[in-house]
């Protein structure tokens, strides 16, 4: 029942914090009615303005939280469109325009750098990744 009580106290939150957060992307052109009499020409499976969240855990190989790790969520373009820092349980919540791809990156001081490409919808989306010790000192990763 604890479970439930949770998932329903973010449901509550989320939108209100989502509205504060990233309210309209500046990468997506708001939406606006079309002129009446004129059919829309936005098609729902294209990406429509709003925003949405990814968010999951991170974890060392071990299945322990990596703390303090940044995430960062990148435009095609390049531009970053979200930045946090993760909680002492591991756990971070990007905020994301709904539709098309994304880079997300996250980088710690004592694991390697990770990156994947994801594709965001309109739901949340959920991606726990798992972050590798980094190897010895070098000239790419300073002791």
């Amino acid at each position: 029942m604890r479970g439930e009580q949770i998932v329903e106290a973010w449901a509550r939150w989320l939108p209100g914090w989502l509205d504060r957060r990233l309210p309209q992307p500046a990468l997506v052109a708001p939406v606006t009615a079309p002129p009446t009499g004129e059919p829309s020409t936005e098609d729902a499976s294209q990406g429509t303005a709003g925003s949405t969240v990814v968010h999951g855990f991170v974890r060392t190989e071990e299945g322990m939280p990596v703390a303090d790790a940044v995430l960062t969520l990148v435009a095609p373009s390049g531009s970053r469109l979200d930045r946090v820092v993760t909680l002492a349980d591991g756990s971070y919540i990007l905020s994301a325009p709904i539709g098309g791809s994304c880079l997300l990156a996250a980088t710690s001081r004592a694991y390697e750098p990770w990156s994947r490409h994801i594709t965001v919808g309109r739901d949340p989306l959920v991606h726990d990744l798992t972050l590798s010790p980094q190897e010895a000192a070098s000239p790419s990763h300073p002791a």
